[in-house]
Formats: structure tokens, C-alpha cells, sequence
């Protein structure tokens, strides 16, 4: 446990945390490349964006992360995986605002201003390796996903339909945030959630993946 980032609470309609948002129109530090399907090949639904935050929110060297999602209508891509190429995550260096790529043509997710508050969370509770746990286990992995906040960064994944830990460079990437689909009418599934993760290797060319899970 010893190299979990701190915990916060991803406040719906909080301020004091710049650029921290979900859905309307990406707001760049620096260039940002739109992303599309690996799959289909149509411009990913951009879903929300998340600052380097010191202290609280370690991102560096990037100024800032964007997590988009395919949504096409015509098809079925898989965006719940974190390597199938139907979701990205776009890291970007703080430097001249621009935009390049096409763009998604659809309508944009309502836009909500993100703050962070101080939370708590049973982490031994939540890390139960759910196929070796007792039943007093699973019971109390149960309770921890409950009392936990829903959306947050830091912490542990608080998962719905099992571990589901992406690797990146032959280790586990670092968890970085979740972000329940509720109240932001995000398309996770069933009330799902979406994880973001980090790779542990410096110079990485994909440092962050991000994948789903419905509930």
C-alpha cells in the first residue's frame, strides 16, 4: 500500500481545482491531438479532464490529462477495455492552447466544474483479492464500496465487476482516479464507473489507459 497517492473525493460542482471538469468542450493547456477509434476509426466523445494538482493530484510532467470514449452508434467497440483502442487518454504539456484532428461532431456531455474534498476509504477492504476472500471479507468489501466515495483520485479502484488492473510495460500501472457515471449521465454501462491508471515506467509513449465497468 505504501505507494498509493492521497485520497480525494471528486466533488460534482466543486470549484478551486481549474481545468478539473466533466464533459462540454476540452479546455487544452497545450496542443491536443484529437483521438479516434482504433476500431472504428470515428473521433472518440471526449468525457472529462483532470489537472496536475500538487500535492494532491500528481501528474508531472504533463500539465493535464483528457479521457475520451468511443460512442459510435453504428457499432460495437470496446471501450470498457483499456487496450482495444476505443477509449484514449491524451497527457498534454502545458504550452500554446491548440487543437489538432478531427473533432467529435456529436452532442457533448453536460458540462460539470469538478472539485476535490477530503474522503476516507477502507483500503485493506477494498484491495480483498475477491477470489481467495473469506465471506467476512467479501462482506466487508461490500460496506467499503458503499462508504467510499464513488468519484475520486487516489486511493484504491474501488471495482464493480472485479480487479481489473491494465498492465503497461510488463507491470500493473499505478490507479489515478475513478469517476462513477452518475450524476454526469456518463456511458459506462449499467451506472457504471471509469478508472484511469498510470504506467510506472518514465518515458512510456501510453502513460495513462483508462477502461469501464457497469454495475
Amino acid at each position: 500500500m505504501a505507494d498509493l497517492s492521497p485520497l480525494w473525493a471528486l466533488v460534482p460542482g466543486g470549484s478551486g481545482v481549474p481545468l478539473a471538469k466533466v464533459g462540454g468542450a476540452p479546455e487544452p493547456v497545450g496542443t491536443l491531438r484529437w483521438p479516434a477509434c482504433a476500431s472504428c476509426g470515428e473521433p472518440l466523445r471526449f468525457l472529462f479532464q483532470l489537472p496536475h494538482v500538487p500535492g494532491r493530484l500528481e501528474l508531472s510532467p504533463w500539465a493535464a490529462v483528457y479521457v475520451f470514449q468511443c460512442e459510435n452508434p453504428d457499432t460495437v467497440c470496446f471501450r470498457w477495455d483499456a487496450h482495444a483502442g476505443a477509449n484514449a487518454v491524451v497527457a498534454v504539456e502545458e504550452a500554446s492552447s491548440a487543437e489538432d484532428g478531427a473533432r467529435y461532431t456529436g452532442t457533448p456531455y453536460a458540462e460539470w466544474r469538478l472539485g476535490l474534498g477530503p474522503a476516507e476509504e477502507d483500503t485493506e477492504a477494498l484491495s480483498v483479492d475477491v477470489n481467495e476472500a473469506t465471506d467476512e471479507q467479501l462482506a466487508a468489501l461490500d460496506r467499503a464500496l458503499e462508504q467510499a466515495p464513488e468519484s475520486k483520485v487516489g486511493g484504491v479502484a474501488g471495482w464493480l465487476n472485479g480487479e481489473a488492473t491494465p498492465e503497461c510495460c510488463e507491470k500493473p500501472m499505478r490507479f489515478v482516479a475513478q469517476l462513477a457515471a452518475m450524476p454526469f449521465g456518463l456511458n459506462f454501462g449499467d451506472n457504471g464507473r471509469g478508472y484511469l491508471f498510470r504506467c510506472r515506467r518514465d518515458g512510456c509513449v501510453t502513460p495513462f489507459r483508462f477502461l469501464s465497468q457497469g454495475a
